[in-house]
């Protein structure tokens, strides 16, 4: 989509400061060559790339009011290098020296309606060595090198017209995050005074519900098995960035897997939707395990603590009393002792 403008702003980590350094900006203009192209790249592909849904938060009182919301509306409306320079200052206020030092790039366009980028780049140190006459060669150390790495950068872009219904709704990207594509606390909560759009809660219940959905619907026991392994494995992801598809890829789960776990969801999309994970949740919707062998018994413990509860070993195939095929192909004898608490018959297992 067409660029109206790019500006540029250098931004030092300055947060709690009393006073705020002076913030540096420029245009890049289309005479810029390869940075422009490469800022061009980056917000044609920003609607792909960036992969996490936000929203903008409400007023205090409840009322459609957002400070930093209202710094991009005005840059969309107006794109001047003042009303950028505006959006840098509230960045820099928020920087931590963790942080670091950053290159801010504000992009306008239009496609109908306005489209809006940021992307940051962190500074790094490198050398710049230079061939002169003959054999000279100069070398040069410098403090301040950008997009050393261009695939590192935070970023985030909203789209539609401007009026107040609109600009609510953005989607969001932290590359310099390499664990479950996560963000910075001070990128979406400090500097863009929003939230997921997806609450950790509700993401949660919705993994945890297909996850048990698949496993109920799974006929082939080594899927099956692919599927528990995974629910078990996630509650390790407790307070991380996650989707269904990223815990899909990290624990190996097969295509047929997949499937049936994309199948459970209420919509396909969100295989793909990041949020928060909470093993909170997660235990409340996946809690128990049961295990039913061919001799009729099933055996049912709360998941997390089934292997403490059971103790599972292999058994010769020709020994049938007490054992059941696992998803391998070998057999299982399962036991365990305490003291009886309750009995009762039922007219169905489960």
């Amino acid at each position: 989509m067409p660029i109206t403008r790019i500006h540029s702003f250098l931004v030092s980590p300055s947060k709690s400061e009393s006073k705020q350094p002076e913030i540096g900006g420029t245009q890049v203009a289309r005479t810029a060559g390869k940075l422009y192209d490469m800022i061009s790249k980056l917000y044609d592909n920003a609607l792909n790339e960036c992969n996490i849904d936000i929203t903008f938060r409400h007023a205090d009182d409840g009322t459609q009011v957002n400070d930093c919301r209202t710094l991009f509306m005005n840059y969309a409306g107006d794109p001047t290098i003042e009303h950028g320079r505006a959006i840098a200052a509230r960045l820099q206020a928020v920087t931590t020296h963790r942080s670091g030092l950053g290159l801010l790039f504000v992009v306008a366009g239009t496609e109908p309606g306005r489209r809006f980028m940021l992307s940051r780049f962190p500074a790094d140190e490198g050398v710049v060595a230079e061939r002169g006459a003959g054999r000279q060669l100069t070398v040069q150390f410098l403090e301040q090198v950008f997009m050393k790495n261009a695939h590192a950068y935070k970023s985030v872009v909203y789209g539609g017209p401007l009026n107040q219904g609109s600009f609510w709704s953005g989607r969001a990207v932290d590359k310099q995050i390499n664990s479950n594509r996560e963000l910075s606390d001070y990128w979406i909560s400090d500097f863009l005074n929003s939230d997921l759009s997806t609450t950790g809660a509700a993401g949660t219940k919705r993994l945890a519900v297909a996850l048990r959905g698949a496993m109920r619907k799974a006929t082939d026991l080594d899927v099956k098995s692919e599927l528990l392994s995974a629910a078990q494995l996630a509650r390790a992801e407790d307070g991380r960035m996650t989707s269904a598809a990223q815990i899909a890829e990290r624990f190996g789960l097969s295509g047929d897997a997949v499937e049936l776990l994309r199948d459970e969801l209420p919509r396909r999309e969100l295989y793909d939707e990041a949020f928060r994970f909470s093993r909170e949740e997660f235990d409340q919707h996946v809690a128990f395990r049961s295990v039913e062998l061919d001799n009729g018994a099933i055996l049912t413990a709360e998941d997390a603590r089934f292997d403490e509860v059971f103790d599972q070993r292999e058994v010769a195939p020709d020994r049938r009393s007490g054992a059941v095929a696992s998803p391998a192909g070998t057999r299982m004898r399962f036991s365990t002792e305490g003291q009886v608490v309750n009995e009762q018959l039922r007219k169905t297992a489960r």
